[in-house]
């Protein structure tokens, strides 16, 4: 089973038309399919399609909703698993999972990162996902602040836009399947999770020392 059709188990016809349109998504790569293939591909008549979606968009940004549910529910297990004394471990396993979730769901990282096909920060159906996750992280480097184990001068946003830059570029690489590139003699995503804790740990390093 796919990880189209996983996320499409259980829901109908509304998770049947997500799965149809992700999948032809993937082999097209580059435009959004029209609900009238889709209805074709899926041997149903478009109006029984269009009762639920009433255009390609709306269907788009389902798909898209599903999956950032799923990058926020992954997110928190792996947060809440680490020792919450452990400011750099929560961190790590947070990027982690991150990562991982954009190979996990490929085609709807490369659709959202697509202007073209979504613009994901103006709908604010799915920019609200993303703006939980910069919370999380943002908390999560505050009470690592309060707790000592950041600089008291440590400016939180930015930490936050230099680490949602860094882990954007690091899963960028691995759906590209360019990690290989630059790091061969390592399975990528081991590269990718080495990469990522050496970010997480020399800035950590750096602003202890500047409370030294």
């Amino acid at each position: 089973m796919s990880k189209h059709q996983t996320i499409g188990d259980g829901t109908g016809l509304h998770g049947r038309a997500i799965t149809t349109a992700l999948e032809m998504l993937e082999e097209s790569q580059s435009r959004i399919p029209q609900l009238e293939d889709i209805a074709q591909v899926m041997d149903k008549r478009l109006d029984q399609i269009t009762a639920i979606f009433p255009d390609s968009h709306s269907l788009i940004v389902a798909a898209a909703e599903q999956a950032l549910v799923r990058l926020m529910d992954d997110c928190i297990k792996a947060v809440v698993k680490v020792d919450p004394d452990d400011a750099v471990a929560q961190f790590i396993a947070l990027g982690e999972a991150y990562v991982q979730w954009a190979v996990t769901y490929r085609t709807q990282f490369r659709m959202m990162s697509d202007d073209r096909l979504i613009d994901t920060l103006n709908t604010p159906q799915l920019r609200r996902y993303l703006n939980s996750l910069a919370e999380l992280m943002t908390r999560m480097l505050e009470r690592a602040r309060d707790t000592g184990n950041l600089s008291p001068e440590e400016n939180i946003p930015l930490m936050v836009l230099s680490s949602r830059t860094f882990a954007y570029g690091l899963a960028r690489m691995l759906v590209d399947r360019r990690m290989s590139e630059w790091w061969p003699d390592m399975e990528p995503m081991e590269a990718a999770r080495l990469a990522l804790n050496d970010f997480v740990r020399r800035t950590a390093r750096g602003s202890y020392r500047r409370m030294r």
